[in-house]
Parts: structure tokens; C-alpha cells; sequence
């Protein structure tokens, strides 16, 4: 066993104290986080000091943050700064690898199994995407991300991994109606309003998760009438696009 298969049961190990998480112990095993974190990045945990990580400068303390249960921060400023810059005053914070205890939350609400048909908005690093697609199958996740840059990273990280889901450049907003509808659409970024078009592209049935006005949610859509909305606590996640 290597030194980061050793770090990522030992996450996995931290993870599993708040609880059980089921299938997704097994895509995290197969999917290692540090495939999906850049050589420098911006480590930012809830409690304690923010710090760069730089995989050329201390390859150690790179591999070893990736696997911590933190956000990493991976673009400020829609990319107009460098990430070195992320501790500075005014700097707003764009993409991130979420914290995997809040990952595997989300995932776990989600409930989405073999062969689910899974819309993903929000690529981001690619990490979150790829535990789907260890779980459901890659041929079965489409995942958008707005961010060029972003998602052309994603796709490297992807391939590194061995998963080759379905991934998009576009306006999550809009959903992806060329394959709806969906059994699962999972939401990684913040919204004060649900857009109508997730709503519409989902089977009935079907299951949304979403950091819906700072609090994780699940939303059950039916057959007709009103969907069924449960609030599970605080969650922070940064804002879809179009809603900042």
C-alpha cells in the first residue's frame, strides 16, 4: 500500500465516524482525491489557518492536504488571479474540491445507484463526478460545468482516474434537456431559487440535491402538484452563476 492509498483509508476512516456511508466507500477507494487537486492550490479548512499548497515545492504536504477532510480552493476570481493570491483582501473564491465529509453528505441524500440516468451541475475538479460514475457508471452521468478552464481540467482528471462520463461546457441553469429526463440531478454549487428547468428535466419520482439559501435539501418532484422538500442543516457552497 502507498502512501496516499494509506492517507485516503485513513480519510475514509475519519469520514465513517459520522456515520455509514455505504456504497460510497467503495468509490472512494477506487477514486483517490488527489488525482483531482492542481498543483497549487488553496487549503481552507473550517477551523484553523488557510494555507497554499504547491504539489513542486513539498510534495508531501500536497499529497497529504488532499487528503484531509477540508475544502481546497482551486480559482479566485473567476480565474482573473492566480490561486497564490487566494489569502489576500477582496479576493472572492470561484471553485473549490469540496470537503469530502460534505461530499459523501451530499451523495448519500442523493441515493442515486447502477444505472441511474445522473445530471451533475457543477463539474468542478471532477472529484465528485467520478464517484458518481464509480457507483452509477460513467455512461450514465452528465456533468456541466460554466468554466471553460475548469472543465477542460475536470476532463484531464477524469481520464487519470479512468471515467469518461458525459461533461459539458454550459449554463447549468439550463439543465441538459438533450438527455433528460433525469433520475437524479445533483447540484454542487449554491442557489437561492431552484431553476424551473431542473424541476421539469427530472422523472417523477425523481431526486434533487441541492445547497438550496445555505442549507443542504433534497427535493422529491411528483407526479403533480407541490415536491417534497427536506432541509438537512447548514451548508455553504459557492453560488451558481447566474444567482450571485
Amino acid at each position: 500500500m502507498n502512501q496516499a492509498e494509506r492517507l485516503n483509508r485513513a480519510m475514509i476512516r475519519e469520514i465513517e465516524k459520522l456515520g455509514d456511508i455505504g456504497p460510497w466507500r467503495d468509490a472512494l477507494l477506487s477514486v483517490p482525491r488527489h488525482l483531482f487537486i492542481p498543483d497549487v492550490a488553496y487549503v481552507s479548512p473550517d477551523d484553523g489557518d488557510s494555507y497554499i499548497i504547491d504539489k513542486k515545492a513539498d510534495p508531501g504536504e500536497w499529497l497529504r492536504s488532499a487528503y484531509l477532510d477540508v475544502a481546497i480552493i482551486t480559482q479566485i476570481n473567476d480565474g482573473a488571479k492566480p490561486i497564490t493570491e487566494a489569502g489576500e483582501d477582496g479576493v472572492r473564491f470561484t471553485s473549490s474540491a469540496s470537503a469530502p465529509s460534505t461530499v459523501v453528505a451530499f451523495l448519500s441524500l442523493l441515493g442515486a445507484s447502477k444505472g441511474h440516468n445522473v445530471l451533475e451541475i457543477g463539474t468542478g475538479t471532477g472529484w465528485t463526478t467520478a464517484l458518481l460514475s464509480a457507483v452509477v457508471g460513467d455512461r450514465n452521468i452528465t456533468s456541466i460545468e460554466i468554466d471553460e478552464e475548469i472543465g477542460n481540467q475536470a476532463a484531464l482528471h477524469l481520464v487519470s482516474a479512468g471515467y469518461a462520463p458525459h461533461l459539458v461546457i454550459g449554463d447549468g441553469a439550463e439543465g441538459f434537456s438533450e438527455k433528460a429526463p433525469f433520475d437524479r440531478i445533483h447540484i454542487t454549487c449554491g442557489v437561492d431559487e431552484i431553476p424551473s428547468r431542473w424541476i421539469d428535466q427530472t422523472k417523477v419520482g425523481g431526486i434533487l440535491v441541492a445547497p438550496y439559501r445555505r442549507e443542504l435539501v433534497s427535493v422529491v418532484v411528483p407526479e403533480s402538484g407541490e415536491c417534497t422538500v427536506k432541509r438537512y442543516g447548514r451548508a455553504r457552497f459557492m453560488m451558481l452563476r447566474s444567482q450571485r
